[in-house]
């Protein structure tokens, strides 16, 4: 990925976190909206696993895609997706 795309998603990032009105929710579910956005964007959890999207019949939003990937794989299937 080229650094110019890092720092828009970066920007994309930090504007809409910005715009969570922490107020209204408690300190996990505000943890759990910034991972979304973050999974969202960036397409790996905080932990720095490639994630995917399940599908409409599996249980939450996302998955791990290949539990114990190292950095490196996960980065050639980005690339393959590009």
């Amino acid at each position: 990925m080229s650094k110019r795309y890092n720092e828009i998603n970066i920007k994309h990032f930090a504007n809409l976190v910005q715009e969570i009105n922490v107020s209204k929710y408690t300190q996990e579910e505000y943890r759990k909206i910034v991972e979304e956005i973050y999974m969202t964007i960036f397409r790996h959890n905080t932990d720095g696993e490639y994630v995917i999207e399940t599908m409409p019949n599996e249980e939450g939003t996302w998955k791990i895609h290949n539990k114990g990937q190292t950095i490196e794989q996960a980065m050639e299937i980005i690339n393959e997706r590009k």
